[in-house]
């Protein structure tokens, strides 16, 4: 665990050294500007724009039919904004989307199924460690018995 911790620490000083300009036409400015950015945090945003857009499609699914034709067609409206921006964003930078979750869902595959412990309350682990320790005790004390 500390490893990977290691590791996604490394990738981020990297994406930071090597960081991409974003360049935006300012409206209120009247005036092109830049952004610089790393490419992970554009993968950040692709992944937050793609999820809500998934989160506005659940909501209008779910709720459509109580909504009137103005409201419904401005969550449409805002979904299918989200999802292309995300879309243009991963064809600039050369992301996939999908791909990553796939990748993402291989690796959930090869974990182990216990977690032993894993986000457990620290007490209960001391608890069940001095337990064990205390049953070795108790089989070592008789074992010396026995002799």
């Amino acid at each position: 665990m500390v490893r990977e911790s290691a590791e996604i620490l490394q990738e981020t000083i990297e994406d930071e050294q090597n960081l991409v300009p974003v360049r935006y036409y300012n409206v209120e400015r009247g005036r092109e500007e830049n952004i610089i950015s790393c490419q992970g945090d554009l993968i950040t945003i692709c992944n937050a724009l793609a999820d809500y857009g998934d989160m506005l499609n659940d909501y209008l699914e779910a709720e459509k039919e109580h909504m009137d034709f103005c409201s419904a067609l401005g969550y449409e409206r805002m979904r299918d904004r989200c999802r292309s921006i995300s879309g243009r964003l991963q064809q600039k930078i050369g992301y996939d989307r999908q791909a990553a979750i796939e990748k993402c869902r291989q690796k959930q595959k090869k974990a182990p199924k216990a977690d032993q412990g894993i986000g457990e309350d620290a007490l209960v682990l001391m608890a069940r460690r001095n337990a064990a320790a205390k049953q070795k005790a108790e089989a070592a004390k008789t074992q010396e018995t026995k002799k």
